[in-house]
Order: structure tokens, then sequence, then C-alpha cells
């Protein structure tokens, strides 16, 4: 069986790359809020030129009967909520165009899976992803004087969505050391990657990447002797600069000791979420998707960003909606377990980093990398049946 993170058709490369370019920020601080400007335009006409490479692509993947989409019914009633919500709430042209666009790309990822084989398609989204955070990073790097955190220069990237961009193709690569078919190059690679990541400072996206590669090794039947080498002397290390140096403290701090206990003011905007709705119909379907800002009461704003994927749901969906999503989750995390090895660990591992890190910010049910990652990580989950949950890594 050939696995993630190997070479591609140049075809499915520029899809990939095309939907998550399209995806990501390429302005700060700004949301969608109706309307058509050079960026709207230019986002929807990559996603459409995806669409139509993929669907003029020859069928080289599963068959349609091959095909279990469980979660696209699931998310399809998520997306009619929310459009349910904005309309009753007056937020309807807005919310319905952020609506067809996800769903737009939830369907191009579908016809990915169909178009061609799974690890192929899993190799070149987590290419991409590689390639942008390589990028943005490069043009960035700037930031790390100014900012004290790596952000995007070209695109603008927050440093989380850098982190999340390098997270999920380094899970896959130490999934693929774990079971002997990483190359040298990809193995000399990871130590550059969690730099990365460290250097954007995010510490939920860390803690839940670290978590993730600790579950692939877990999981694996049979740990190299390499790996076990290297865990054996990292551990002593790790604890070492905890509980002997304040570079620890430093980093999970940033400086703020109190700003971790409210989770950088986010605590504020989640009290601020609950009690938001105004009617039964705006606590049962939300407002809409196009609410990505909350009014809150503090000492220095008056409004704060839905840093929390299941936050901005219950805003934007309503209860209804957030049941909708925990029950999708709950399902594809059951399959996920039910896949047979060596897929298993890698699905699992991705999903649940994905999901630790969707409680601290947002965009897993959104247009966004997150979502990208999880829509087709879950998909891979759906069917027991197929000949990738039966191989074994050569």
């Amino acid at each position: 069986m050939v696995s993630p993170l190997v070479r591609t058709p140049g075809r499915l490369f520029l899809i990939s790359l095309l939907l998550v370019v399209s995806v990501v920020a390429w302005r700060k601080g700004v949301y969608y809020s109706g309307g058509a400007d050079s960026v709207v335009l230019g986002k929807a006409a990559m996603g459409l030129v995806a669409l139509a490479l993929t669907v003029t692509a020859p069928p080289r993947g599963a068959s349609w009967a091959q095909l279990r989409a469980g979660l696209v019914p699931w998310f399809g009633l998520y997306l009619t909520l929310a459009s349910i919500g904005a309309l009753l709430h007056g937020s309807g042209p807005p919310s319905l165009v952020l609506a067809v666009r996800v769903g737009l790309l939830a369907g191009t990822l579908v016809l990915l899976f169909r178009r061609y084989p799974r690890h192929q398609v899993l190799s070149a989204l987590t290419s991409a992803m590689l390639v942008l955070a390589g990028v943005g990073s490069v043009t960035g790097i700037g930031s790390l004087a100014s900012e004290g955190r790596l952000y995007g220069g070209i695109p603008p990237l927050n440093a989380n969505e850098i982190a999340l961009l390098v997270s999920v193709p380094l899970v896959c690569l130490a999934w693929r050391a774990v079971h002997r078919v990483a190359t040298t190059r990809e193995v000399l690679a990871m130590p550059a990657l969690i730099g990365i990541v460290v250097l954007t400072g995010t510490r939920t996206g860390l803690a839940a990447l670290l978590l993730a590669i600790t579950l692939v090794v877990v999981m694996a039947p049979r740990i190299p002797l390499p790996v076990f080498c290297l865990g054996a002397v990292s551990l002593p290390a790790m604890l070492y600069v905890v509980l002997f140096t304040p570079l620890f403290d430093t980093y999970a701090t940033r400086g703020d000791p109190q700003g971790v206990l409210t989770l950088n003011s986010r605590t504020v905007a989640w009290k601020a979420a609950i009690d938001y709705p105004d009617t039964l119909t705006e606590r049962l379907f939300g407002v809409g998707l196009s609410v990505k800002t909350i009014p809150v009461s503090a000492q220095y704003r008056t409004e704060q960003v839905l840093d929390s994927t299941w936050m901005s749901a219950l805003v934007q969906t309503g209860v209804l909606g957030v049941a909708v999503l925990g029950l999708l989750v709950v399902v594809t995390l059951l399959r996920a377990l039910n896949l047979a090895p060596p897929y298993r660990s890698l699905v699992v591992a991705v999903l649940l980093m994905l999901l630790i890190v969707s409680f601290l910010e947002s965009g897993l049910f959104d247009s966004a990398v997150a979502f990208i990652a999880f829509f087709s990580f879950a998909f891979v989950a759906q069917d027991t049946t197929a000949g990738i949950v039966r191989s074994r890594v050569p």
C-alpha cells in the first residue's frame, strides 16, 4: 500500500493548492459581511476552478458504491440549520453565500475521493499545506522580531493557522516514520517543522500536536528501535526544560499568567455567546454563518472574535446545529476507531488533534484549512470496506 505524503499527479496537487489558498485569510482581521470585491471574487474563482478541474478529471478513485459519505447528510443538515437561522435573524444574504461556499468546498472534496485514490488525495492536500505554510513563514519571518511569534507575510496567515498547516503533515510524517516508510529527507524535516510550530507560539496547537504524535507511536503494532531511542532521549530533555528552566513557563504564559486563566479572554466571549440569543428561534437555529464577532462587556473592547468552533456554532447555528455537529463528530470518531491498521492510528490522531484545537480556535466547520483537514480524514474514516483499510504499509 502507498500512503500519505507520496508523489501525486500535478493536476491533483494544483486542485489541492487552489483549495487551501482559497480558504486562508488574504486580509488581516476582515470577515465577510456581504457584497463582492476583488478578494471575494478571487477566492470564489479559485474555488470554482478547483471544482471544474475535479469534475473533469478521469475517475481513478473509489466508485460511488464504495463511497460511504455518511458525514455529508449531517453536514448538509448543519448548513441548512445555519441558513434557516440567518433568514430568521435577517443576515440571510452573507450567511447564505458562506453556506454555499462551504458546501461547494465539501462537494469538491467528495469528488476528489471519487477521482483519485485516497492516499493521493491526502498526500496532495498535506503537501499543499506545507507549501503554503513555507511561503507564508518565509515572507513573514520579520514578525518574530516585531510580534514575538511567527505570522505569515504572503498570505497574511495567523500564527495559529501556520501551526495547523504544518501540524497535519507533521503527524503524517510521524506516522510514516513509525511504519518505516519515511524517507531520510522526511525524517530530517520533522525537527524543522516542529521548530516552526514552536515559533508560532501556539500553545494548544503544540500540545495537540504532541498528543497526536504520541498516539501514532502508542497505537503502532511495533515501535521501531530508532523511534524508541528518540523517545527515550527526548522525554528526559523535555522534563528538564519544563522543571529546571524558565522556557516552558515563558512559552506557556507569554508573560501574562492571568491571561492563561481566562484563555486570552476567550471565556469573556464564551459567556457572551451563551447569553447572546434574544429569542427562542435564535437559540434553536442561531443567527447565521456571517456572525464572526460578538458584543462583550470588557475593559478595553466592546466586541470580540468567536475564538472557538463550538461557541461559533452555538451562535451561528444554535443548539440544534451544535447537536448535529456533536453527533457527526462522535460517529466519525467511532468509525475511525473501527478502521483496520495502519490507517486507524493516523486518522484517529489527526481527528483528535483537530478537535482539541477546535475548542480554542474557529474554522473546523467553516471555509478554513481545519475544515479541509477534518472533512478529508473524516471521509476516510467513513468506509470500513474499502481496500485502503485492509492494506498494510510496506
